[in-house]
Formats: structure tokens, sequence, C-alpha cells
């Protein structure tokens, strides 16, 4: 009964605030002067505003049947077009708003317009307060422009910001709340219901989610639908087992675990279908949840159910909005609403075994714009948001322990791949089921090499810059104790890599990657420089502009921060994946995922065995991994949160860029594990039959 009460109040509030909006646009045309140049944005929003709601009155009286799959593909074209085809030209650039407007209110209208342009998912979600309070900051910014011109004093930015700091700090509660359950609770998106209800063969369900829906997704959708069921049985049978396997193989105990969190993507539902029945004759129910619109919980990275971005530019634009209102009592008030948030979903968390991502590939490497007028954090709020993430983590960590759950992650193709997507899928496919066993033997004739070093030494080839010498751990009881993992397929999907927390002190060198696609962004020429394992200077060439490519480096890989440590290195093996996208000319769109498995890699920032360093884990031969922490993780239990820094970005040397990898020993001794990008180490001769045969 309380449920419903609220969700009638809500409703109250939702007609009252929308009776005012259906005025404006006619209120506005009826000026007979244009000195108000804030007339044409209020009536803009005001008028997709009111598209909403008379889709929202056609969903009272109508089955969302009635409608034809091209007539719902045009509806979403035309909610979704402001941030796509006309995006350059509309409010929501930030560059558009600053040029209308000025910086300092540019800043704010295009903030807004993009909160409202990302509504319309929330309602889709059910999610209706979101849609309410941002609905009723809006009336009250545009009252105060009318009023402000009537009495000749128009509100000024900061009267503008302060009303957007309370509209986020006002409703703290309620958005975190919201997303916890969410992501915790069982049964409180529809996403799963969807899935397990709707007729897969009718593509009108994808419009169910909310999200954009692009010839991607149909594609998918479509290609899925054409597979037998045998094949989906098996993509569901590599995803779920490759979770079970994660706790097994990492000695972790599922028997008080109910829940598996999936992250999932649109087009894929057959597959997710079997994965959901599969997950349950484990004694798992999986959790789907949306990705987050609201501006207290969006990330950089999109985390949820989700088809492609909807433009990358627009999210790369407005991924630091929170730099309008952003500040301690803000993050302290965030971190409270977390606390309460946890608490609610206290018994769904606990019991909760950890993440099992599917993920997806194909698009075109992104290489962002860097606007002038788009917010960016200051100092002070980089330093902020730092403190505040790992305070996140630590508060995270009190209700779900890293040492008592488990993950796993598997990549997909996109038709964005080009014309030979069903062969590159069915590829990716044969690359994701390889050999464990096969490959097991080979990576351990590499550990037993590697375990003898005191460091290794990685050159690159031609045009690639690279020399690096990362310091390895001392082993003192080689027979029972080693240095490096060996990675098959189970929490990481595909197969093919041996990796190690490095030592910081005397790890030093230069990686230069000519070309990789992180966080979602396309660097060029990356250059890192190491000296005692940490960054300590950097650049690239995406730009002709010196100091905004390394600001692109600072706010999108190092988080803000003017330095991270090195935290993983790895020797990828799987040259069957080198193979086919060398092939098919995709390397380049291929995700880190796969990548990272496709030569040597490094990884800036935490190590792999973050927040579970005191977890003891083992390889298949019974060998406890002992390098699982750096000289800065191991001051965890002094310094806390500030032991971590709540990132780890893998950046992979391609074969073909590579020179040599040699294990030096302390007595000097070398042992080459690769030359000329061919592995040359006894008992790995067979991962070059993918490389000689390209």
């Amino acid at each position: 009964m309380k449920v419903v009460k609220e969700e009638a109040f809500l409703m109250e509030r939702y007609e009252l605030a929308m009776t005012r909006i259906r005025e404006i646009p006619e209120e506005l045309g009826k000026r007979t002067t244009k000195e108000f140049p804030w007339e044409d944005f209020f009536s803009q929003m005001a008028s997709w505003m009111i598209g909403l709601d008379d889709f929202i009155e056609w969903q009272t009286s109508h089955d969302f049947k009635d409608w034809s799959l091209e007539e719902w593909r045009s509806f979403y074209e035309g909610m979704y077009r402001p941030l796509r085809q006309d995006y350059e030209l509309g409010y929501a650039n930030p560059d558009r708003a600053a040029e209308t407007f000025g910086k300092a209110y540019g800043q704010l209208f295009s903030f807004l317009a993009s909160e409202i342009y990302r509504s319309f998912s929330q309602w889709m979600m059910g999610h209706l307060e979101a849609v309410v309070i941002l609905w009723e900051l809006f009336v009250e910014i545009y009252t105060a422009f009318v009023y402000g011109e009537e009495e000749g004093i128009l509100p000024s930015a900061e009267s503008i910001t302060k009303a957007v700091y309370w509209y986020v700090s006002d409703y703290s509660d309620e958005m975190v709340s919201w997303r916890i359950h969410e992501q915790q609770e069982p049964d409180f998106s529809v996403i799963k219901s969807i899935i397990m209800s709707e007729d897969l063969t009718d593509l009108r369900y994808l419009y169910r989610f909310g999200e954009y829906i692009s010839d991607t997704e149909l594609g998918i959708a479509e290609h899925m639908n054409r597979l037998s069921e045998k094949a989906i049985d098996a993509m569901a049978e590599t995803f779920v087992d490759g979770y079970i396997r994660g706790f097994e193989i990492n000695r972790i105990s599922l028997e008080n675990k109910k829940y598996v969190t999936v992250r999932g993507s649109l087009g894929f539902e057959r597959v997710f279908r079997r994965a959901v029945e599969k997950f349950r004759e484990r004694g798992v129910e999986p959790v789907f949840f949306p990705v987050s619109t609201t501006i207290l919980n969006r990330r950089q990275v999109r985390i949820g159910y989700q088809g492609k971005s909807v433009n990358p530019q627009f999210e790369f634009d407005h991924c630091k909005d929170k730099a309008i209102y952003y500040d301690r009592a803000m993050a302290n008030r965030h971190l409270a609403a977390l606390k309460k948030a946890y608490e609610e979903c206290r018994k769904w968390i606990s019991a909760n075994a950890g993440p099992a991502c599917f993920e997806t590939f194909g698009e075109l490497p992104f290489a962002p714009a860097v606007k002038e007028n788009a917010c960016r954090l200051s100092p002070k709020q980089q330093k902020l948001e730092a403190e505040f993430s790992n305070l996140q983590a630590e508060l995270a960590e009190q209700y779900m322990k890293s040492s008592e759950i488990s993950f796993t992650i598997i990549a997909f193709p996109t038709p964005d791949i080009g014309p030979d997507y069903e062969a590159v899928f069915d590829e990716i496919v044969k690359v994701n089921t390889l050999d464990n066993d096969v490959y097991r033997e080979i990576q351990q004739k590499l550990i037993d090499v590697l375990d003898k070093g005191e460091y290794v030494y990685v050159r690159g080839k031609y045009p690639n810059r690279t020399v690096m010498k990362v310091r390895l751990h001392p082993l003192k009881h080689p027979d029972r104790e080693t240095i490096f993992e060996n990675c098959c397929a189970d929490v990481n999907i595909p197969l093919g890599e041996v990796f190690t927390s490095p030592m910081l002190t005397g790890t030093e060198g230069l990686l230069h990657a000519t070309s990789v696609y992180l966080n979602g962004i396309h660097f060029k020429d990356l250059m890192l420089r190491f000296a005692d394992g940490r960054i300590v200077s950097f650049d690239c060439s995406n730009s002709e502009n010196a100091d905004s490519n390394r600001r692109l480096i600072k706010d999108y890989l190092l988080i803000g921060r003017d330095s991270l440590p090195l935290g993983e290195f790895a020797i990828g093996t799987n040259t069957t994946a080198y193979a086919a996208a060398r092939k098919y000319g995709i390397t380049e769109r291929l995700p880190i995922l796969i990548v990272e498995k496709m030569g040597p890699h490094f990884a800036i920032g935490d190590t792999c065995y973050s927040r579970a360093e005191d977890h003891a884990v083992f390889n298949p031969d019974g060998k406890e991994i002992i390098a699982r922490e750096n000289e800065i993780s191991a001051r965890r239990n002094e310094e806390g949160y500030q032991a971590y820094f709540n990132c780890h970005t893998d950046i992979t040397i391609p074969y073909d860029e590579i020179e040599e990898i040699l294990v030096v020993d302390k007595d000097e001794n070398m042992f080459p594990i690769l030359r000329d990008g061919r592995f040359v180490l006894e008992g790995t001769e067979d991962l070059n039959i993918p490389l000689n045969s390209h």
C-alpha cells in the first residue's frame, strides 16, 4: 500500500510539473520581443519533454505491440536525435551552449539538456522519481528566468549552480538507494523479465529496454535468431562455466552465495535466457540492471545491461559534469547515501557471488575532441574524487569482500566489425573455447623460466620504442611457490596469459603503445616513462597540442592523477586470436580482454589481487602465487584506502612490435622468451603455428 501511495504522489508531482512545461512553448511563442536569449533553449527542452509525455499518455491506452518495428524505430530515432544527428548543433553540446550563453551559463544549460535527454531510459526502466525531480528542476530554473526578466535582474550562473547542487544533494538518498537496489535486488529491474518472457523472434522486444537501438543491436539479435540451439547453448555454457570455474580455481566457496550480477549486451537475449537457466542449475540467481543515467550514479565507463553508446562524443563531453557541484560536503553526502543503501540491501549484497560480464566489440576506435567548454574537475576536485573513490571501494569491501567473490568476463563481436561479421563471430567463438589443458602446459613452461628471473627485459621493434625492465619478486621456495599466475579460460575469457605483480623498485623504462584503445578512447603513440615502477612522464600524439594530449592522458587514463604505478606485467599466449585479428584486419577494434592475450602487456594502477592480497591463490600445479602485492599495496594495513588507486588499465604491445623478451637471473644469465615476434623458449614453439600461418 505504501508503494502505491508513493507512486500516486510521484504521478501528482509529475502531472503538476508537466502542466507547467506544456505552457512553455506557447508562452514563449507569444512574446513580441526576442531579447530573452534563453527562449530557444527552454522551448526546445519543453518540446522534447512534451513528446515524452505524449508517449507516456499513449502507453495508458495502447499495447506495446500496437506499433510495428518500423514505428518503434522511428520513435526511438526521434527521442535520441538530439544526442545523435543534431548533437553538434544542439544545446547538449557544451561548445554550442557556451557560444550562445557564455561559458558559465553554457555549461549549466548543456548539463541540464544532457540530463533531460537521458531521462527517456529512466522512464522505460520504471524510475519515475528520477524523471519527476528533473522536471521540477527544469521548471524551477525556467521560472527563475521568467521572473528575473520581469524584475530586470536575470538569475546568475551562481544561483543556477546552487539549484543544481541542491537537486543532487536533496535526492541523494533516493537516487543512490534506487541504484544499489537495481544492482543487488534479484527482481528489482524489469530486464530479466523481458529476457525470459518476451518473444525474441519479434525484434520489437528490444525497444522495451529504453536504450538507444541501432542497426548493431538489431543485427546481433537477427544473428542470434539464426543460430542453432546447440550454438546458443555452447555460448551460454562457456560463459557460465567460466564463472563457476573461477571459484574452483581460486578455492572460493559458493556455498553461501545465491546471486550473480550479470552485465550484458543488448541483442544477445537468446544467450542470456539460456545462461539464466544454467546459472539457476548451479544454484545462483542472476541479477540484471541497466546503465545508470542520473548524474550521481554515472561512471566514466558505462556499467550495466547496454547497447552501443548513443554518441561517444556526447558521453565524453559530459563525463565530468559533476564539476558543477562537486565539493567535500557532496562527497560526504554521497558516501552517507551509499552506506544507507548498502544497509538496505545487505541481505542481497552478502549473498552476491560477484559479476559475470558479457561484453561486445567492433566499433571504430573513438578519438575524442577535447572541447574547451566541457566541464572539467579542478585539481582540488580531482584529489577529492580520488579520495572518494577509495572510500567508496573501502565501504563496498565491508559488505562484499573481494576474497569471497569471483567474476568472469567474455566478449563477442557486433556487426560493426565489418562485412565479415559472421566469419569473425565464428572465429571468436573458437578463440573463446580453446583447449585449456594444452595452453596450461605450454604456459607452465614459460612460468618455470620466469620464476628463475630477477627481472624481465622487454624491447620493442621499430616503430615501437619500448624498452622496459620489470623487476620480479624474489622466490624463496621455488618447490612450492611461484611468481606468475597460469591464466586459462575461467575468470578471464579467452585464455592465454601468464601474469604477475612486479616489484616497483627497480622497474623502469619507456612503454610505447603505437595505437591503443583504452577506457573507450583511442590513444595514438602513447608514451609512459617509468622510474621505480611509477609513471614520471607521459605524452601521446592524439592532437598537435601537447597540453591537450597530456590533459587527455591525465584525466582519462591516470584518472586525474599525475602518476600511477605498474600494477601488472604479463605475457599473452593467445596467438590464435592474434592471427584472427590480422587475418580480418580488426586488431584496433578488439577489446583489451582479447588484445591483452596477444602480446606482452603492462597494467597501470592496482595489482590484479587488489584488496584480496591476503587470500592465498594457487596455480594448477599446486604452487602458491606469492607475487600478490607491491610496495604500495603492502602498506594497506597502515594506510588503508590510500594504498589503492581503484583502476587497472592494460596496455598491450602486439607480437609484431616486439624485438625481444628476455628473463635475466641474479647472475645475469639470460633466457630468451620471444625474439622478433616469435616464441623461442623450448616447449612453446606450438604457439607460433597460428603466427606462421598468417
